[in-house]
């Protein structure tokens, strides 16, 4: 789908919302329809009303979401519903984007009422783990949306900022950075399992939220010997260079330095490497990756953390130690879900 092109700096949020839209409307025309009256969900009609109402409510209240989110999560595109960025954004309030935590419920509820009974319809089984499917949908587009309200596009239509929009400096990068990685740690069901790549994308569109006129924010990008995973470019100079890495051991973790080092070139100065970790004790991953950091021959100087699991150095180019970079370092803990 094409997004209008007022909406161009946001694109890239904008343009999961479609795909968000399809398939709450092959929920809608395929499954639940499907499993309402071609399979067993008759027989919740001979069940008590207390056991019934709970499972009805399932079908119901999922196949409402379904029909309403495939519709709503493209009105974006339509200049006469919606004229402004923040006015589709503001249309979310007090929709089914506030109702997750009740939607949570419904989903209890009907579980409960089949974990009691002798034999529950194999439909009902199947409504539920596909309503839930739709609780992630929903969650994942407040994500969305909350990340929309951050743009500096829905900030100006709002009044909150000039016209003007600047590259962000490092410390405002490493600082919404630092935010989504804080993000994938509360959210352990959404974010553990992700990809790199996938863990990547997250940050790569809140970073290109954050840019309007005059640069870009850009994954998978040559620079120099490869292809780095994050790169913020302002005319012809490149403002930040970042890389997504799972903690594989102190090995690893020297290994990705050497990578990102050979990424810049001698006029890029400010970098982070970013750590998605899976270990239980991540207090002793960020110890140990300190000192891996420390031990570098290419470190300089601690210059201290900026949180518990975001720590700052100084560095120097590989072959220049007079040219100086300015290296964050920037751990999150994933766990899988047991």
């Amino acid at each position: 789908m094409e997004i209008r092109k007022d909406f161009e700096s946001v694109s890239m949020l904008l343009s999961r919302l479609p795909q968000y839209a399809d398939a709450f409307d092959r929920n809608n025309v395929r499954d639940w329809s499907h499993l309402k009256n071609k399979e067993d969900f008759s027989k919740v009609y001979f069940l008590c009303w207390d056991d019934r109402k709970p499972l009805e409510n399932i079908y119901a209240t999922g196949r409402d979401v379904a029909v309403f989110m495939s519709s709503k999560l493209k009105e974006f595109n339509y200049a006469d519903i919606n004229p402004t960025l923040s006015g589709y954004v503001d249309s979310f309030e007090n929709g089914w984007l506030d109702e997750i935590d009740k939607l949570k419920g419904c989903s209890e509820n009907a579980k409960e009422t089949c974990r009691n009974l002798d034999h529950a319809p194999w439909a009902i089984l199947q409504m539920i783990e596909l309503f839930d499917d739709q609780i992630k949908l929903l969650i994942a587009t407040r994500h969305t949306i909350e990340a929309l309200k951050q743009t500096d596009l829905y900030k100006w239509e709002k009044g909150q900022v000039q016209q003007s929009y600047p590259i962000p400096d490092y410390q405002k990068i490493l600082e919404l950075i630092n935010s989504i990685g804080k993000m994938f740690e509360r959210l352990p069901p959404t974010y553990s399992g992700k990809s790199e790549e996938e863990l990547r994308d997250h940050i790569l569109v809140s970073l290109q939220g954050i840019i309007i006129g005059g640069g870009s924010a850009t994954g998978e990008t040559f620079n120099r010997k490869g292809k780095t995973d994050l790169l913020i470019r302002k005319s012809d100079k490149n403002e930040f260079v970042g890389e997504c890495k799972f903690w594989s051991g102190p090995a690893g973790l020297g290994q990705a330095i050497d990578q990102l080092l050979s990424y810049l070139s001698w006029r890029d100065t400010k970098a982070a490497l970013i750590i998605f970790v899976k270990n239980k004790d991540f207090t002793s991953v960020i110890r140990s990756a300190d000192e891996v950091v420390r031990a570098h021959s290419c470190f300089l100087e601690f210059r201290g953390n900026t949180d518990d699991s975001v720590y700052l150095y100084d560095f120097s180019v590989q072959g220049d130690q007079m040219q100086v970079i300015s290296f964050s370092m920037m751990l999150y803990h994933i766990p899988p879900i047991s």
